[in-house]
């Protein structure tokens, strides 16, 4: 997830640009994200399963891509 980011000109002309500080993950911080659809979920919200000879995790009750 990239951050807003904001530039300023200074003086001599020249922009300079910066991100905005904090995080872009809510919360405790113990996320893990969806081997399918790749968004950020609590360890509750996920499922482990069998993908290609691999055990991944994936959301619980589907992955809602917003297709």
């Amino acid at each position: 997830m990239s951050k807003d980011t904001y530039t300023s000109v200074s003086e001599d002309g020249l922009r300079y640009e910066s991100k905005l500080g904090g995080s872009p993950f809510l919360g405790s911080g113990h996320t893990r994200s969806c081997f399918k659809c790749g968004k950020h979920r609590p360890p509750t919200s996920l499922q482990s399963k069998r993908i290609l000879g691999r055990t991944e995790v994936v959301c619980k009750p589907g992955c809602a891509t917003g297709k």
